[in-house]
């Protein structure tokens, strides 16, 4: 079964819709940080004391970029969402540290995050969500744990 070959439902797709929100800024912070790290040192260095920590920054924001986009494709797919909410709840965190953080920045963003995050989360564990994950799954997962059915007798007994 092809990962895309059934109808997702509405929940899923807005889940996913408002769960893509962090992506941007993950792939441009990514961006920013390998090039200010590894490429074109600035000085003093944004987020940490030294270039090195720099381009550390920008590959974990990389790999979390990577991982976001997989939890998105595994979830509208009907493999997983554990990936997903994972991702959703660490995104919820991370911007209501943020907004409690006046040294942070505008709160505008993480703002904007925290509704996503909510948001997504929610829809991701309606009834609906929660019924395309099983039936999605199902066949198929058995399957593939090596599910077998129980043994039938090879003489007829009588």
């Amino acid at each position: 079964m092809d990962d895309l070959d059934h109808e997702t439902p509405g929940t899923v797709v807005g889940a996913v819709a408002a769960g893509v929100a962090p992506l941007p800024f993950l792939a441009v912070y990514a961006t920013l940080f390998i090039a200010r790290g590894g490429f074109r040192p600035v000085n003093p260095p944004d987020i940490t004391t030294t270039a090195h920590g720099e381009l550390g920054a920008g590959l974990i924001a990389a790999l979390i970029f990577i991982l976001g986009s997989l939890s998105v494709y595994w979830f509208v797919g009907g493999k997983r969402r554990w990936l997903f909410a994972l991702g959703q709840a660490a995104t919820l965190a991370t911007a209501i540290d943020f907004v409690s953080d006046s040294t942070s920045g505008p709160a505008s963003i993480p703002v904007l995050l925290i509704v996503t995050s909510v948001a997504a989360l929610v829809l991701a564990f309606m009834p609906t969500s929660w019924a395309f994950m099983r039936s999605a799954r199902g066949p198929e997962r058995r399957r593939r744990r090596d599910y077998r059915e129980p043994a039938q007798p090879s003489v007829d007994i009588r």
